[in-house]
């Protein structure tokens, strides 16, 4: 059975080593967007596979917690960089590619059948929505601008709120498929263990785009 819900929802599960049961793969999914979205880099550093205890990150956990939030820093300000020039590479990381969706920012998306990979991997179908034709401009200043994906997958539109009357016209993305690559993750350096994220990928032939047009 397919899950339909909106990425706000994710408010609602905690991502930090205190809770009392092991989160499910899908609440895990929901925990990684949350914590790109919320800046929260030591929830990262739990979530994300391989990270905890990683040989290149140091062998001290302090050191290896502040070079992950050095690289995940840098990540983030990849995609402020790519954004602004009108292309991001997501390239499987899956941080970029919250952001690129504006995962956790109203994205609407239903989880498919899961895939096991082995004993200790996952594949997490998620089809997404991203329903920019609801977005409502009312809440835009002149002057403001916002970003729009498009297609294909790393495409980014920048629309700014014409102080004048105008039309603005955009073929954007619609719909896509993203699957996350999920596996389990040892306990260690203050985070509890359980499934992480290594990877997220759009899946071929899933994208598909829709024709805006907003009268400003």
């Amino acid at each position: 059975m397919r899950a339909a819900v909106p990425w706000l929802l994710a408010a609602s599960f905690g991502i930090h080593a205190g809770c009392a049961r092991e989160p499910t793969p899908l609440e895990t999914v929901l925990q990684f967007q949350q914590a790109v979205q919320a800046g929260d880099l030591d929830g990262l550093f739990c979530l994300s596979a391989g990270a905890v205890g990683a040989d290149e990150l140091g062998r001290d956990p302090g050191t290896r917690r502040a070079g992950f939030r050095a690289w995940a820093t840098a990540r983030l300000e990849q995609y402020l960089a790519g954004r602004d020039r009108g292309r991001v590479e997501p390239d499987g990381d899956a941080i970029v590619t919250v952001k690129l969706l504006a995962l956790g920012r109203g994205t609407f998306f239903e989880f498919e059948p899961v895939r096991h990979v082995g004993a200790e991997g996952l594949r997490v179908p998620v089809s997404l929505r991203l329903g920019y034709a609801q977005l409502d401009l009312s809440r835009f200043s002149p002057g403001t601008t916002f970003y729009l994906s498009g297609a294909p997958l790393g495409t980014v539109h920048a629309v700014r709120v014409p102080w004048d009357s105008r039309e603005i016209r955009l073929e954007v993305l619609d719909r896509i498929t993203i699957e996350w690559t999920l596996i389990r993750q040892s306990a260690g350096d203050g985070c509890p263990g359980g499934w992480a994220v290594a990877a997220v990928e759009p899946l071929a032939g899933t994208e598909a785009t829709t024709e805006i047009t907003w009268v400003f």
